[in-house]
């Protein structure tokens, strides 16, 4: 099933987090700031000190985020040059293996192929299809990581977990933004745009499919 896209709501996106994405991260880097500063001089053993971490952390995560969206807003922009796919995923494992050792991820296939991409952006949208089975997966299941190619030259990286699947009050509707069941900065409705922008700007496409009890989202993508 290809996953259609809102390419007004998309567009409106982008809009609206290029006015906005500035003037928030400015704010959050100054609360990350104050909070580091308050903590140095804080008693640990002190129960405002676990509190400003609490501040501290969420400032954290806003920054994080919001280079997220910055990097959406960027999507028509960036200079994309020939990217080898498989060092791409490899690194994006890599990388979501550092952040989740319990989680086991299973790379398997392989393709020389490139893609014409921006290639921190091609590792950060890999990890981002990461990232939504992880959250997805039940607890000790691996994930696993398919590339290959399709018959007519294309390349396919294929991202499978053994979750529950989408909901299907979103189902049809996961890739425009600010549409999410989950909760907190993860659950912002932000991951699938990026990765709907990233393939709409590349030429390539998604889909997502069931087979049995493992959910594969998988990109497709035209060889350089």
């Amino acid at each position: 099933m290809p996953l259609s896209t809102n390419v007004a709501a998309h567009e409106a996106l982008v809009r609206f987090s290029r006015r906005l994405s500035h003037d928030l991260n400015n704010f959050s880097t100054i609360i990350s700031t104050y909070s580091e500063l308050l903590l140095a001089d804080l008693d640990p053993a002190l129960p405002a000190h676990a509190d400003i971490r609490e501040v501290s952390t969420a400032a954290e995560g806003m920054v994080r985020y919001l280079a997220r969206v910055t990097r959406f807003a960027r999507a028509g922009a960036v200079k994309k040059v020939p990217v080898a796919v498989e060092s791409g995923v490899t690194e994006a494992v890599r990388a979501f293996r550092a952040a989740h050792g319990e989680r086991v991820v299973e790379q398997t296939g392989s393709s020389a192929a490139t893609i014409m991409a921006d290639p921190g952006w091609w590792r950060d949208i890999v990890g981002e299809l990461l990232e939504n089975a992880h959250e997805v997966a039940p607890a000790g299941t691996p994930i696993g990581v398919i590339i290959g190619e399709t018959a007519d030259g294309a390349v396919t990286v294929s991202v499978r977990d053994q979750g529950p699947g989408f909901d299907p009050a979103v189902e049809h509707t996961a890739c425009d933004p600010l549409v999410t069941t989950k909760e907190g900065i993860r659950g912002a409705g932000i991951g699938l745009t990026l990765v709907a922008a990233f393939l709409e700007a590349c030429g390539g496409q998604l889909r997502v499919s069931r087979e049995g009890a493992v959910t594969a989202v998988t990109v497709e993508l035209p060889a350089a």
